[in-house]
């Protein structure tokens, strides 16, 4: 395993993201262990450098909480996990003038069988916390549902069934990317589940789903963010769509599908300029300055072909 200190320090830094286009926080993992209230440091330490970086949004890609576990979890006991998430991430973000919107996660929203509960929490605690974008027809916030920040189009969908997309879902990304890609400036999708294996040991654990894969080529889709594999990582694949794995601030740092080499823990900003997109990535102890990308793997091999790594600025797709 890569001593990640000497890796941080030799690491050739990156032009800080200028948070004058929109820029988007992007977080993902940040529960602890089954049914904890608990959050480490790290997570309060990314919020407040997060809070003084004011994006334009903050945007979480899951596992908000510890969920997925019966008979441990009863719906006092996860209400309690979601009062804590709250007083740690939620409302410091509200009360720093930064809008959050979600997409479930496997463990606190996931689609299988058997988590009602939890996806009934999901709903309860968020309905009442829609951030004040302009929400778009059709959407069902917070499971799906497609929003403008300025000109740029979010859609967010529930992927945490491994496999093919749910015809639920893939039937609303595909109507909303219809209605509404070509008026936007760029378009951004997202979900928990990745659609390439970036983690070894996770590589069953993706969106498995050519069809799916080719809607959002034929929409255009700038960028599709994702979580759940907790390593932090960008690529492009084939047809120029960034494909962005967020890493996690709670639980453990995995290794790359491609290599051995375990990260710590992190969180992304992703800045959309006029005519291009650029990434930079946080790490912890301390997430004060990006990280380069040269120790990370050039390239991630999946089902659905091959994800190239991004080192630079990547345009967007006409």
């Amino acid at each position: 395993m890569k001593h990640w200190g000497v890796i941080l320090l030799a690491a050739v830094l990156l032009a800080p993201v200028e948070l004058s286009a929109e820029t988007i926080a992007l977080v993902s993992d940040l529960n602890g262990r089954y049914g904890s209230t608990d959050y480490n440091r790290r997570v309060e330490r990314a919020v407040g450098v997060i809070s003084q970086l004011q994006p334009d949004l903050v945007l979480i890609a899951g596992d908000m909480v510890a969920g997925q576990k019966q008979p441990l979890l009863d719906s006092d006991r996860l209400a309690g996990m979601w009062s804590a998430f709250h007083a740690t991430v939620s409302d410091p973000l509200r009360q720093s003038g930064i809008p959050v919107v979600v997409t479930p996660g496997n463990h606190d929203g996931s689609a299988l069988p058997g988590f009602e509960l939890e996806q009934e929490q999901f709903a309860r605690q968020w309905t009442t916390r829609r951030p004040g974008l302009t929400f778009l027809p059709g959407s069902d916030w917070p499971t799906r549902y497609a929003a403008m920040l300025g000109d740029v189009l979010l859609i967010g969908f529930d992927g945490t069934w491994p496999g093919a997309v749910q015809e639920t879902e893939k039937a609303f990304v595909g109507e909303a990317l219809a209605r509404h890609s070509g008026k936007a400036r760029a378009t951004v999708a997202f979900s928990h589940l990745p659609l390439w294996p970036f983690a070894k040991g996770r590589e069953s654990q993706t969106l498995n789903d050519p069809e799916f894969l080719a809607l959002l080529h034929r929409h255009g889709v700038d960028v599709y963010a994702s979580g759940h594999h907790h390593v932090s990582w960008a690529g492009v694949d084939a047809a120029g769509m960034v494909h962005l794995s967020v890493g996690a601030l709670g639980g453990g740092a995995r290794s790359f599908s491609a290599g051995s080499s375990r990260q710590p823990h992190s969180f992304m900003l992703l800045s959309v300029e006029e005519t291009r997109t650029r990434i930079e990535t946080r790490m912890a102890p301390g997430f004060e300055s990006p990280v380069g990308t040269t120790e990370l793997p050039e390239r991630i091999e999946g089902p659905l072909g091959v994800l190239e790594r991004l080192d630079g600025p990547a345009p967007l797709r006409p």
